[in-house]
């Protein structure tokens, strides 16, 4: 079987045909998994050239170590992997290999918008850098490739929900673990007055109100300061305006729901206008209706 990995070439922007050697023996083909790519298997080399892919990639070892090249800084540099490395390579990010024996793999592959989407931490207002990472030993990554190859092997008899829960883990992590995440958190809370303690009020107070209307005032009258002042440090500390930021949480929200609850009882719990409203505030979020996203995890 062929693979349905999709290469670009990164000064042409055209499709590259590098991926056409490859030779699939167990893939996620037959399930519909929107923006996930699962692939194991093997080929006798691998030439990709200044290509790159729209996912975040995760392509582990399999079977035997490997010699191979990788280009960094604009020449070749020798690598050895092992089973169990994985190599980690981000969105429309470059990357040039040589490859000349044989190789054994699994590739897990997450379209960007599908990963960012699916990551809990609140990343509104973050430019976040991520890094191409050679012979990556991280047990956690491995371990939930491994649960994606489980859900696979068993048809996704656990459903959307479970294979949302599984991106939102590995995304979380990822940015966690390999971005500049924690780096542009600290700036926001050095360039804003408020601190963590004060963020935790504000979002406690929003659990407890969820349903009712929230505004400007309450919130600045909750950490006791002025209106203007609340709103110029709450967009520094979480890159979001109030609104955004309580849109958010309420659709959050609205996605638990969802599973017990129908459409209109959860749009009027969470304090929507009325049914089209949070329609057009969920889709505008995830990119889907509440409808649709009811279909994918049933």
């Amino acid at each position: 079987m062929k693979s349905h990995l999709e290469f670009f070439d990164f000064e042409t922007q055209q499709a590259s045909d590098c991926g056409e050697v490859l030779e699939i023996e167990f893939s996620n083909a037959n399930l519909e998994w929107k923006g996930v790519v699962l692939e194991k298997g093997n080929s006798p080399h691998f030439y990709p050239t200044n290509v790159y892919t729209p996912y975040f990639y995760f392509a582990m070892a399999l079977d035997r170590d490997l010699s191979w090249s990788a280009e960094k800084d604009g020449t070749l540099s020798a690598l050895k992997t092992s089973p169990g490395n994985i190599w980690i390579n981000p969105p429309k990010t470059p990357f040039t290999h040589e490859i000349s024996e044989p190789c054994y793999f699994l590739i897990l592959a997450i379209e960007e918008s599908e990963f960012l989407s699916h990551c809990p931490l609140g990343l509104e207002g973050l430019e976040l850098n991520f890094l191409n990472n050679y012979n990556v030993m991280d047990d956690t990554i491995k371990g939930i490739m491994e649960l994606f190859v489980l859900e696979t092997k068993s048809k996704g008899r656990n459903g959307k929900a479970y294979l949302n829960n599984l991106i939102s883990l590995l995304s979380t992590h990822y940015i966690q673990n390999y971005s500049n995440y924690f780096d542009l958190k600290n700036d926001q809370l050095s360039a804003s007055k408020f601190d963590q303690g004060q963020m935790a009020r504000i979002d406690s107070y929003i659990e407890q109100n969820i349903g009712n209307n929230i505004s400007v005032d309450d919130l600045a009258d909750l950490l006791r300061c002025s209106k203007f002042y609340f709103l110029r440090e709450f967009k520094k500390l979480t890159g979001a305006t109030p609104y955004q930021y309580l849109m958010g949480k309420r659709l959050e929200q609205a996605k638990a729901l969802l599973s017990s609850e129908n459409i209109a009882v959860v749009a009027h719990e969470l304090g929507f206008n009325d049914q089209s409203h949070f329609t057009r505030a969920f889709k505008n979020h995830f990119g889907l209706t509440p409808g649709q996203f009811l279909k994918q995890t049933n």
